[in-house]
């Protein structure tokens, strides 16, 4: 991967800002142009499974992660956030098969030295273990050691707990049960602490610790192929085991049998173990800021036959992501997404899976292949793919909403994990092709989002969102809702959505008579009529002089082209008279649009915009020479060789209007494109 210096970037801007004219100039950007908020391709060959911890590590302005390349090669990468530079470090080349199970774990010991774990697939009973030869440097590692095991061994989930002063490593042993090694001298040297659980079946743990004193677990019975799994959790602490609330369970054992199995702990969910249906599969646990666990977990609707190994393909189509939180008394979970469906057969219960936001309970990705309230299948091209979502709710009690990180994309995106500190959130995933553990092709993303400035400056002010949902309509049901959500969260503002329903030549705005009392009209609708009433409610917001922002597709809102029955109405002058412009067609949909400025950011409608590289995955739409003279241009996009204005400001009458015609599904998780919006919703009220 090439990447630029920041003064590139700046260069490059200044450049086309001075160089714009408008509305086909034959303009382009170098194609290896890197949008730092955008995917930034950080290997080209590399997996990991989910039942080793931590997988990834943000420390400082670095991200390291560790994945198995298709040639089963263990591998440790770091990403540079400032410059977007990667370098990867290859520590097995031949003595591990290609299986992402594979995989191993990091930890930052407290020397700040990088120590990782790994382990074959139970192929022999060696745990593998080493070291780099100095703090903070992938470069350069100590010759891999090794521990033996009584049984097979599989997975590595490491935590130092700073009170005890000693390291941890969970992993699954002798009779396909959880066992832990502890180390005094951050992992360069073990020794075997005892086994965790002893029962017939072979659970699957997800665990997550404090750092000081407390490991909490979730385990399920067993496979989901083999068992109805509940779900439970528990913590360890202080070489005692104990339930959620605090109930001791019994000493953690120091041997090779144990007292303990799942079902001694916290019931969390209920798979209902004597029928074959919600068979549940854990995915991931988190702490909020309290101490609490927080987790989630898949739910298979649709499982085959207990032990099927033969028709598998009878089943797995059905999952659904599930949320729990610990109250301090009890568990509360939900539904909170669609899944979609296995990603092979005779794996049934694989999803792409679901990651927690580390210190945000509120805020969580997945991978799926079907849109997240409805569960319709997500096509590209005829064929179901997987797509990257991120999703976060307003507190713990609201909804959830959703916004594409992927979208429309050539292959599929799978298993995000998640990072964060005070200043910007990390999310990374694989993308490409997955035919089994075995068999995959896959590369590696990443991207960052910047942490919000939260600010009252919506207080008292109602803004009002009118959409469509078609085909044609870039999924606004599922892009505007988080916009309004977030605006909400993070500025203050009264916010609501009003999704219309119907054919789109007599369509209707349900309670569109609230809109009276809107300081503010936000459409994002496309082709449609509306009865006469509906469409003088939205024209008397005009007369009395309040704004209205347009978004992508309000360049053809009410301009229908099919014949509109009795006592419904078009309204084709709203974009020349309102929008202040005409809607020229669109450039070619399979090329994705670069951002240029016209106006110095820091001031009003651009202020909080950095002048970097900006790339909208979405097409540009074109709109000629028919831009009103008075309109303000603030930024213009190429692509294809043109170059258009894409967000403007006028005034319609009394009224401030903005429009852009960004507004692709991914937009609305690119941090410049949000904080174009909030300025653009801050202007037209101010």
């Amino acid at each position: 991967m090439i990447a630029y210096p920041r003064c590139f970037y700046l260069a490059l801007a200044f450049l086309l800002t001075i160089s714009f004219s408008f509305p086909s100039s034959a303009q382009s950007l170098p194609e290896d142009t890197v949008d730092p908020y955008g995917p930034i391709l950080l290997s080209e060959n590399g997996s990991w499974c989910w039942f080793q911890d931590e997988r990834a590590l943000l420390i400082d302005d670095k991200v390291l992660f560790t994945s198995v390349t298709s040639e089963g090669y263990n591998t440790v990468s770091e990403w540079d956030l400032n410059n977007h530079q990667t370098i990867s470090k290859v520590l097995t080349e031949g003595s591990l098969p290609a299986d992402d199970h594979n995989v191993g774990a990091l930890m930052l010991r407290p020397d700040g030295k990088i120590l990782t774990v790994y382990s074959g697939h139970s192929i022999d009973s060696l745990v593998r273990f080493r070291s780099t030869r100095e703090p903070f440097d992938i470069r350069s590692w100590e010759e891999e050691s090794t521990v033996q095991h009584q049984g097979r061994v599989c997975y590595a989930n490491l935590y130092h707990l700073e009170e005890e002063g000693k390291t941890y490593n969970f992993f699954r042993g002798n009779e396909n049960n959880p066992h832990y090694l502890v180390s005094e001298d951050f992992g360069e040297s073990w020794e075997s602490g005892g086994r965790l659980f002893q029962f017939e079946g072979r659970s699957y743990l997800k665990y997550v610790s404090d750092g000081k004193s407390r490991i909490h677990f979730v385990t399920t019975d067993g496979h989901p192929r083999h068992f109805n799994n509940n779900i439970y959790h528990g913590y360890l602490e202080n070489g005692r085991a104990y339930r959620s609330d605090g109930t001791l369970v019994g000493p953690l054992s120091t041997g090779e049998t144990s007292n303990l199995k799942p079902s001694d702990f916290t019931l969390v969910y209920d798979g209902d173990l004597q029928t074959r249906t919600d068979v549940a599969w854990t995915s991931d646990i988190q702490l909020d800021e309290e101490g609490m666990p927080y987790f989630a977990f898949s739910v298979t609707k649709d499982p085959i036959s207990r032990g099927e190994t033969v028709n598998t393909s009878l089943g797995g189509f059905d999952h659904r992501y599930h949320d729990a939180r610990w109250d301090g008394s009890n568990w509360v979970s939900t539904e909170m997404a669609y899944a979609g469906s296995r990603l092979y057969p005779g794996e049934n219960e694989y999803t792409g899976l679901i990651s927690l936001h580390p210190s945000s309970k509120n805020i969580l990705y997945f991978s799926a292949d079907v849109h997240p309230e409805t569960g319709q299948p997500l096509l590209v091209n005829g064929e179901r793919r997987y797509e990257i979502f991120r999703a976060e709710r307003q507190t713990q009690d609201s909804p959830w909403h959703f916004s594409p990180v992927t979208f429309g994309s050539a292959e599929d995106n799978i298993r995000p994990i998640v990072l964060a500190d005070s200043n910007r959130e990390v999310i990374l995933w694989l993308s490409g092709r997955y035919s089994t553990y075995r068999d995959y092709q896959l590369k590696v993303y990443g991207k960052i989002l910047p942490s919000p400035a939260e600010n009252n400056i919506g207080k008292d002010k109602k803004i009002t969102f009118l959409i469509s949902k078609d085909p044609d309509n870039y999924e606004a049901d599922l892009t505007v809702p988080y916009l309004a959500m977030k605006l909400a969260k993070e500025n203050g503002y009264q916010t609501q959505v009003i999704l219309g329903e119907g054919e789109r030549t007599a369509f209707h705005l349900p309670k569109l008579e609230t809109i009276g009392d809107s300081d503010l009209l936000v459409l994002f609708l496309r082709r449609i009529a509306l009865s006469t009433d509906q469409m003088v409610l939205i024209r008397n917001h005009l007369q009395e002089g309040k704004p209205v922002i347009g978004i992508r597709t309000a360049n053809h809102a009410f301009s229908v082209r099919e014949e509109i029955p009795s006592g419904f109405v078009d309204w084709w002058d709203f974009v020349p008279e309102v929008l202040g412009h005409e809607n020229k067609g669109y450039g070619p949909a399979t090329e994705k649009t670069y951002i240029q400025f016209i106006k110095k950011p820091g001031k009003g409608l651009l202020s909080g915009i950095d002048r970097q590289t900006w790339k909208s995955d979405g097409n540009l739409y074109l709109i000629g020479n028919s831009l009103d003279p008075k309109a303000k241009v603030l930024v213009s996009g190429i692509s294809s060789g043109k170059s258009n204005p894409i967000a403007f400001r006028r005034k319609a009458g009394k009224s401030k209007v903005f429009y852009t015609s960004l507004g692709y599904p991914t937009d609305f998780t690119h941090p410049h494109f949000l904080q174009l919006m909030k300025n653009a919703i801050q202007w037209t009220l101010k």
